[in-house]
């Protein structure tokens, strides 16, 4: 595969739209830093880049037509046996990811959500497509045997690696003085859905409470009435014990009622109409871009 650790001279010249010697400029002066090739060439990594373009206020649309960074990590090398079970366009962000994903080369899966984002993609289409459908098929490649649970772990590991490192560029949004809290419920250890959901409201302007994986229902409750936030989000992509988690949910949406607070369900179990009744919500997100739809229009209707 080609290496996607580092932006070559032209490519940082592309992304900030100077030329080639104001980016060596930067460099010789030190306001952005690069690395040397055994045969002297600069190269530049994805985040220090995202760094100096957030200090410097530059710029990072690309026009149409233009050659952008991406192009130049399309080309990969072969691909392993397992790429014959996945169902991922050749060259997509989303099948560089998961190639990277399963072979454990972070920084390259963190460069190629760095670069999606310096692209123009908003957080909530990166985690739709790039990361949502390159996780998709590490599961389904588990679940048929055609990869390790060890792998899988390997995947899961380097993805929130590289989402907390796309978090730190990421520049801040202005509050909306809103709140919300989130968590995955009780027996689900998953905690990359309650990472891109904060991500995705922080993005709205959002101040988030995550309070991960495994939360127990009643905990959560008494966090919620000291809190008393503006929305809550609550992520299952395993029910371990339907029925007594059903009870919990009830017992949940109970104690909080007086607040009327908004709830949205997320995640693979809330997928199956048959649960959603017994799981009584404002919202079950399909998406990331439904949540930050849900949360902007949220955020309006709270503001007038």
């Amino acid at each position: 595969m080609t290496n996607v650790k580092f932006l070559t001279t032209k490519q940082v010249a592309r992304l900030c739209r100077v030329s080639d010697a104001t980016v060596k400029r930067w460099q010789d002066s030190g306001l952005l830093k690069s690395e040397r090739t055994s045969g002297g060439h600069r190269r530049f990594r994805a985040e220090e880049v995202a760094r100096f373009q957030q200090e410097s206020n530059l710029g990072i649309k690309v026009c149409h037509g233009d050659e952008s960074a991406q192009t130049a990590v399309t080309r990969r090398r072969a691909k392993r046996s397992y790429s014959n079970f996945v169902d991922l366009e050749e060259g997509s962000s989303a099948s560089l990811f998961f190639h990277a994903l399963l072979a454990g080369r972070e920084e390259e899966a963190t460069n190629i959500l760095i670069n999606d984002f310096l692209h123009g993609q908003f957080l909530p289409q990166i985690f739709d497509t790039t990361i949502t459908e390159a996780m998709r098929n590490v599961g389904e490649l588990w679940m048929r045997g055609e990869i390790t649970v060890a792998q899988e772990h390997l995947a899961t590991r380097s993805t929130l690696n590289a989402v907390h490192k796309l978090r730190n560029v990421v520049p801040i949004a202005v509050n909306n003085g809103k709140v919300a809290m989130c968590c995955a419920i009780e027996g689900d250890f998953h905690e990359l859905s309650t990472h891109l959901a904060q991500m995705t409201m922080e993005s709205e302007g959002w101040e988030v409470l995550n309070f991960g994986a495994n939360t127990p229902l009643y905990s959560f409750a008494d966090e919620v009435l000291h809190h008393s936030p503006d929305l809550i989000c609550i992520s299952a992509t395993i029910l371990t014990d339907i029925d007594r988690l059903s009870r919990d949910y009830k017992e949940f949406h109970s104690k909080i009622a007086k607040l009327k607070i908004p709830i949205v369900l997320g995640g693979r179990v809330f997928e199956d109409e048959r649960l959603r009744c017994r799981f009584p919500s404002e919202l079950v997100a399909s998406s990331f871009s439904g949540l930050a739809q849900f949360t902007s229009s949220l955020a309006e209707i709270k503001s007038t």
